[in-house]
């Protein structure tokens, strides 16, 4: 009996949200500062919040706000925030995405959702697009998981879905703190995608197997 596995090249893909397979348009830059200035704190320029893209937002607010109580109001004013844009349909699925979802189920890869967002707009997300059926898990930063560039993530989704090789997963997505997680993690494919938030070269300064202009082009490596 052949193995069926060599049909494929990965057994998991784990593809980041926003900026990756969601298009965020520039609205998490806007809330992040409307939800600093909502809890009295100094915006921030992009160039101070780009190399925290990436990262649990609950890291990001306690590195941009000075005392920890501030932080957490910070980052309260930001999930409120963000889940009304949600709702209002501001962060649609980025083009192709949805495809590339389907196409990986079809081809019988496991696949999972990991964002920096709290699980609450997460789950959002998922809703407002329909794609729970597209996907076998999200997983997002909590008390006992740290977030990205750290590789819990990734290897939560490993032993959730039961994956046998951490060789046999690709991580996918728009950051260096993406990037970082994947390689820390142990994934055998580590792509960093264009058009999110980091720029080329932003992604090839960080540890990578390939940098891809879309997602489409993540899968077509793969075949």
């Amino acid at each position: 009996m052949p193995h069926h596995h060599n049909t494929r090249a990965i057994d998991l893909a784990v593809l980041d949200m926003a900026g990756t397979t969601i298009a965020d348009n520039g609205i998490v830059e806007q809330t992040v500062n409307e939800a600093l200035h909502l809890a009295g704190l100094d915006a921030i320029t992009r160039e101070t919040l780009r190399p925290l893209r990436g990262m649990a937002k609950t890291d990001m607010f306690n590195r941009l706000a000075p005392d920890p109580h501030k932080a957490a109001d910070a980052h309260r004013n930001f999930i409120d925030l963000m889940l009304k844009a949600v709702l209002a349909g501001e962060l649609p699925a980025k083009d192709g995405a949805e495809t590339v979802l389907v196409n990986l189920q079809e081809r019988g890869v496991k696949t999972c959702l990991m964002t920096g967002f709290d699980a609450t707009v997460q789950d959002a997300l998922l809703e407002t697009l329909g794609w729970r059926d597209l996907i076998d898990l999200t997983v997002a930063q909590s008390a006992t998981l740290r977030g990205r560039p750290y590789p819990d993530l990734i290897l939560t989704a490993v032993i959730e879905l039961g994956i046998d090789a951490v060789q046999r997963v690709l991580v996918a997505g728009d950051t260096a703190n993406d990037l970082l997680a994947g390689t820390r993690s142990g994934a055998g494919h580590v792509i960093g995608v264009l058009g999110g938030a980091h720029q080329r070269e932003q992604l090839e300064a960080a540890p990578h197997t390939a940098i891809a202009t879309n997602l489409n082009e993540v899968l077509v490596n793969l075949a």
